[in-house]
């Protein structure tokens, strides 16, 4: 017992110094790596509809907002910002926590930063600790939240992160941080019902956790009560939300084994679960051309069951399926998250060729480090077989602080100059020399 408490007291007590330096250069290319995803979602439909209902509910405030000139309060920026970035498909996740600690977490403490004019060091800091707070609650839930309650787990464990986040800049003590945690924990939520239609829920969920999280910490700050035992009592978020929970993964190895080290930051913008598989094909692509005459896909069952909609109605539908994603990424360019877009849901090319994407589920694959699928591949009558296995970004392949910059400047120039893509890649390249990480907040408005 005791695990909410002793969580709180790593988050209020661990300070930038105290971080390995892996661990901060992590966090650095997770940072960059949110940032680019932010741009990415800034012109999503369900982007602009939050933002309406920020400018409608906050018009005044301190906190930016990717790809706009207006500023709202800490809360909406939270929340528009997470939808942003956790709203189309390229945002890193924990797989075994099955959580965004990247719209959970970067938005509510860059809204605080920015408004209370945070140095780089904390500011790190926090970030690390929310990743940390997110990531540990997910993984003792277990996926059980989600494969067997039929939750949807990052809306469910987004606040938790939030609050982390937000209670370490905030300055709180370990019992402010509890109580936090204990605010946090009444507003988990999310169903995994959008899946059967695309519906545009999904998009919601992490953002709205973060914007959750950020207000349960300025209410615990404010003296505003929670319970203490929120994850592992009786009642608690465990044993609610999940049918198998693990409450001693809520600690083990804290503070001398960072879990967040173990992200899975995305090269397409579809679901992970089937990155490398969609990484073979693009590459196989690459190398043999487009007139793929016949594809088909071995792989887990929980992969298949869930992700096997052929033929999707909308932009979510077709980024959460195998089939389809596997066609684009045979008709089109699958590297540029903007391929999944209204055209290419209903490209005949594609969709003729996703229906006929054959699926089967084998016991052979998803075992812990091995192979997650087979693919065969037809050209000119002549079939190729590979097994899917990894890809950039997949936790044993992280990527450098060089490599994501890249990444960066492909998904910003469409959104912001290449003058202020640069600025952004070298203020977090020395963020701990910031005095106010405002100045990097402020980067990614729109002129």
């Amino acid at each position: 017992m005791n695990e909410t408490r002793t969580l709180a007291e790593f988050t209020a007590e661990t300070a930038y110094a105290d971080l390995p330096s892996d661990v901060v250069e992590a966090v650095r290319v997770y940072i960059l790596d949110d940032l680019a995803s932010g741009f990415v979602g800034a012109s999503t439909p369900w982007a602009g509809m939050a933002g309406e209902l920020a400018r409608e509910s906050a018009p005044n405030g301190a906190c930016s907002v990717f790809g706009v000139g207006w500023t709202t309060s800490p809360s909406y920026a939270s929340l528009v910002n997470g939808v942003m970035i956790g709203g189309f498909e390229t945002d890193h996740a924990y797989f075994a926590g099955s959580c965004h600690p990247s719209a959970a977490v970067f938005p509510a403490a860059l809204a605080l930063a920015e408004r209370d004019g945070v140095g780089g060091k904390a500011f790190i800091a926090a970030v690390a600790m929310g990743y940390e707070v997110t990531c540990r609650v997910g993984m003792a839930a277990t996926r059980a939240v989600e494969d067997q309650a039929g939750f949807h787990g990052p809306g469910t464990n987004a606040s938790f992160g939030g609050a982390a986040a937000a209670a370490k800049l905030l300055g709180l003590d370990a019992s402010g941080v509890s109580n936090a945690l204990g605010i946090a924990g009444s507003h988990a939520g999310g169903l995994l019902e959008f899946s059967k239609e695309g519906a545009m829920t999904k998009r919601l969920h992490v953002g709205r956790g973060c914007q959750m999280g950020l207000e349960a910490g300025v209410l615990a700050a404010s003296g505003f009560t929670g319970p203490s035992t929120v994850l592992e009592g009786e009642k608690g978020f465990l044993k609610v939300y999940s049918p198998e929970p693990q409450p001693h993964l809520l600690i083990e190895g804290l503070g001398s084994r960072y879990i967040l080290m173990d992200m899975t930051v995305k090269a397409y913008a579809c679901h992970a679960s089937f990155h490398p598989i969609i990484d073979g094909i693009h590459k196989f692509v690459a190398e043999h051309g487009r007139d793929v005459e016949s594809l088909s896909i071995a792989g887990t069952k929980r992969m298949v069951d869930r992700h096997g909609q052929r033929e999707p109605e909308t932009v979510l539908g077709a980024q959460y399926s195998l089939p389809f994603s596997a066609a684009v990424a045979v008709r089109r360019d699958i590297a540029d998250p903007s391929v999944y877009n209204d055209e290419t849901l209903w490209d005949p090319a594609v969709r003729e060729l996703a229906k006929k994407v054959e699926l089967s589920d084998d016991g052979r694959f998803g075992q812990p480090g091995g192979p997650v699928g087979e693919v065969t591949v037809a050209v000119d009558g002549i079939s190729h077989t590979f097994q899917a296995t990894d890809w950039k970004g997949a936790p044993g392949n992280p990527y450098s602080y060089d490599e994501m910059a890249d990444k960066f400047r492909r998904y910003a120039a469409p959104v912001i100059s290449d003058v202020q893509v640069q600025r952004i890649v070298d203020a977090v390249a020395s963020l701990e020399s910031l005095d106010d990480v405002g100045t990097l907040a402020r980067l990614i408005r729109s002129d």
